[in-house]
């Protein structure tokens, strides 16, 4: 699907253990929920705004600060309620596209952190440039959060490599930057208003930060992948035992490491090296080239 180097390539089982799958599935979850309730209003010839009074504006967020703060879930359920099929069959693709790049340059398991940062950041700022600058609308003002966590992602994959090309056989590929700038356009076009196009800004600003922070070595999203794990371990407990299990046959009972990288020592290897130095000096070589020299010098080769 691209051409450019990975920085990690992680295992793509479509089970439990893919963030990708999971947050594709809880999308879709709930459009199949939603539009069941709203297909029994409608078989009932209930009135239309009654679904979205009774149902739908309870899993979204509301920018009044009674309803929000007496409907605590709804900053979760709003990153993902959507009612609409064209919108829900958009997003999923572009969760897709942006979600299985994640996965393939640095692992799936930020997928869902980035997401959620960014969806949650993004209602965080509804409601307070809603009650700021728009108190009039506060009463009936809702946001749905699903296009800022798509956003977010699409903000991280670029972040992290924003060389990274699509569909090579077309012409040496797309660029990434190139596909997520046209994904946000597509938003932008139909957003309806400043405070719309605010909050997705605001998505892009989350993803775009979350790398930056794992680029110096901290981690948003240590604890909810551990929350994660915690919950796939509770539901899953022969999963559990079973990776106990072979921990403990195949490594921790021999006392060994799971895997140790011991370098082929070869004659061919350190004439390599030493034409290395000669044209480029002894500091361009990487510690496993001069530890390889070391361990050859031993060898006498």
């Amino acid at each position: 699907m691209s051409s450019t180097p990975k920085y990690y390539r992680p295992s793509t089982k479509w089970d439990s253990d893919n963030p990708l799958l999971m947050l594709i599935i809880v999308q879709a979850m709930f459009f199949v929920g939603l539009n069941f309730i709203k297909s029994i209003y409608t078989f009932n010839r209930m009135d239309p705004e009654a679904f979205y009074r009774n149902i739908y504006y309870w899993s979204v967020l509301s920018a009044d600060p009674e309803k929000f703060l007496t409907r605590p879930w709804t900053f979760i359920t709003m990153q993902f309620s959507e009612v609409k099929l064209i919108l829900v069959i958009g997003n999923l693709i572009w969760t897709w596209m942006f979600g299985f790049l994640i996965q393939d340059l640095v692992g799936g398991e930020k997928i869902f952190p980035v997401y959620i940062y960014s969806s949650f950041f993004a209602g965080f700022f509804f409601i307070l440039i809603t009650n700021v600058l728009q108190q009039d609308t506060v009463g009936y003002a809702y946001f749905s959060g699903v296009v800022p966590g798509i956003l977010g992602l699409a903000s991280a994959a670029t972040t992290i490599s924003s060389k990274y090309r699509i569909f090579p056989m077309i012409g040496g590929g797309i660029p990434l930057w190139v596909i997520a700038l046209v994904y946000l356009l597509l938003n932008l076009s139909t957003s309806g208003g400043y405070l719309m196009i605010s909050t997705q800004l605001v998505g892009i600003l989350v993803g775009f930060g979350f790398v930056r922070l794992m680029q110096q070595g901290i981690d948003p999203g240590a604890w909810m992948i551990k929350c994660y794990t915690n919950v796939v371990d509770f539901f899953t407990p022969s999963k559990k035992k079973q990776k106990q299990s072979k921990q403990q046959t195949f490594y921790e009972a021999s006392g060994r490491k799971p895997f140790v990288k011991k370098p082929n020592l070869t004659q061919k290897r350190v004439d390599e090296l030493l034409d290395k130095i000669n044209q480029f000096g002894y500091d361009q070589l990487s510690e496993e080239e001069k530890d390889f020299l070391k361990q050859a010098s031993k060898k006498d080769l």
